[in-house]
C-alpha cells in the first residue's frame, strides 16, 4: 500500500523536484500532509496530478486503489 503523499512524493522526485503552485489551504484536510511531502502535494495538486476526494478532502494519508492509482499515473503520461 501507498499513501496519496508517498505517491506524490515519489512522482514529484521522480520530476526533480520542481516547484508547486497547487493551494493546499483550500482543501479541509489540507493541514495533515506530513512535512516532508507538503512540496510534492503543491506540485501534484498544481499540476493535476492528485485531485481532491469528495468535499474537496486531499486525504494525504489515505492508501490509494489501483483504480485511483491507474488514474494518477495517466495524468501524468
Amino acid at each position: 500500500p501507498v499513501t496519496r503523499e508517498q505517491l506524490a512524493t515519489i512522482l514529484w522526485r521522480q520530476a526533480g523536484e520542481p516547484g508547486g503552485s497547487g493551494d493546499l489551504s483550500g482543501c479541509p484536510d489540507g493541514d495533515d500532509a506530513s512535512s516532508y511531502a507538503v512540496p510534492a502535494l503543491e506540485w501534484a495538486v498544481g499540476e493535476g496530478v492528485l485531485s481532491g476526494l469528495g468535499g474537496g478532502s486531499l486525504a494525504p494519508g489515505g492508501v490509494l486503489s489501483r483504480a485511483q492509482l491507474a488514474a494518477v499515473l495517466m495524468r501524468m503520461a
